[in-house]
């Protein structure tokens, strides 16, 4: 699951900045990592076991993580950032640099260099205290109403740790996790020890390499403005893999064209659903299900039509429309040869739903809108439309 946040990261690479839907591929997250903006808190075991050299490769997994490229710091010419806090641990946690103190990957550099020169003189390592520490410093400082639509990540680096009780550090782990944070953790021995802290498959070891650290920032960093539903390949499995597209069922009754332009005013370019394969299309209808308001028999408007000879899925506007290529997932005698039905809606079929042409004004239905997720090819300034 690990080889796939790297795969992935490479593959959409390629894929991402040429990105269009004439490709017949639901849109990936973005992967341009000089445009992360997060929020990050690196925590780091400084204790005697670490030595000088793990606490070296640790200095330099870190830089070759963030590299020259990323902003780090904030501005207010760029809302596309990361500030980076610091914070070590031993018998104790102690803060080294709150989010506001790094403002340039020369900073960064010089400050985690001098930071990570020489381990303290204690065996004790209570990674509690440094998770409590960035769970502090993200409370305070990551909340404060110009950058609360930022995502939070922590970066844990550590070999091993102790404590049980109120130095148990799964508790607060699980914390941060409920409250949205994502936890990286770098493991210097047992990778299983530090697995269960970790966000779902964004557990790694020390021989992991910092590409994969980069692809969970990316990942981090793609997310769904509040009420929408980030499109993933396992709907149960709120981990599993996530595209770069957010869907939302709409549960007031609408016609096919008056979805349409509700769809194109919920959120920046978006517009109605695509069901590009039947991944997508059982993925809507689960997500229809799970929708207060809606209930069976279900039927909705999804964005495909009937337009100059040729079905296509409508796009928002200035963008090209879609031709219609398999699967195709049509209800049994569909579509239905009739000049004046001409859109298309799910409408359910057994257990499963499939798609039939009806007339553009006469039905109203529930319907699902979509639109691209915010992250790094796509900043959102945190203005929920409605």
């Amino acid at each position: 699951m690990k080889l796939h946040i790297v795969l992935s990261v490479l593959a959409a690479a390629v894929y991402a900045d040429s990105y269009s839907p004439l490709s017949y591929m639901d849109r990936l997250c973005g992967t341009d990592l000089s445009n992360l903006w997060l929020d990050v808190v690196l925590v780091v075991d400084n204790s005697e076991e670490m030595g000088s050299q793990r606490l070296g490769d640790i200095t330099t997994n870190i830089l070759s993580v963030f590299g020259a490229n990323t902003r780090i710091g904030s501005t207010s010419s760029e809302p596309r950032t990361t500030r980076v806090g610091f914070v070590t641990f031993n018998a104790a946690g102690s803060l080294y640099a709150d989010l506001n103190q790094f403002q340039s990957f020369s900073d960064l550099r010089n400050g985690v260099t001098s930071l990570l020169k020489v381990p303290a003189n204690t065996k004790d390592s209570y990674l509690a205290t440094g998770l409590s520490m960035a769970a502090q410093l993200l409370t305070m400082q990551g909340f404060d109403g110009k950058r609360d639509h930022y995502q939070k990540v922590v970066i844990v680096y550590a070999s091993k740790y102790g404590g049980t009780g109120d130095l148990d550090p799964q508790p607060t782990a699980d914390r941060l996790k409920g409250s949205g944070v994502k936890i990286i953790t770098v493991a210097y021995g047992d990778e299983a020890l530090l697995e269960s802290l970790s966000t779902p498959r964004f557990g790694f070891n020390s021989a992991s390499g910092y590409p994969q650290i980069q692809g969970a920032l990316l990942e981090s960093n793609c997310y769904c403005p509040l009420d929408w539903i980030q499109y993933r390949s396992d709907y149960t499995d709120r981990a599993s893999f996530p595209y770069g597209v957010c869907i939302r069922p709409v549960p007031i009754p609408a016609s096919w064209l008056g979805a349409k332009m509700s769809c194109s005013h919920r959120w920046n370019n978006s517009n109605l659903a695509t069901e590009f394969n039947q991944a997508k299309h059982n993925f809507i209808l689960e997500a229809v299900k799970d929708t207060r308001g809606v209930s069976p028999p279900y039927q909705y408007h999804i964005g495909l039509n009937y337009a100059s000879g040729s079905w296509v899925w409508t796009q928002s506007t200035g963008r090209q429309q879609v031709p219609l290529q398999q699967p195709f997932m049509w209800s049994s005698g569909y579509p239905q040869l009739a000049s004046d039905k001409s859109r298309v809606m799910s409408v359910q079929s057994g257990l499963g739903t499939g798609w039939q042409n009806i007339a553009t004004t006469t039905l109203s239905a529930n319907y699902v809108c979509e639109a691209y997720s915010c992250d790094t090819d796509n900043y959102c300034d945190g203005d929920q439309r409605y």
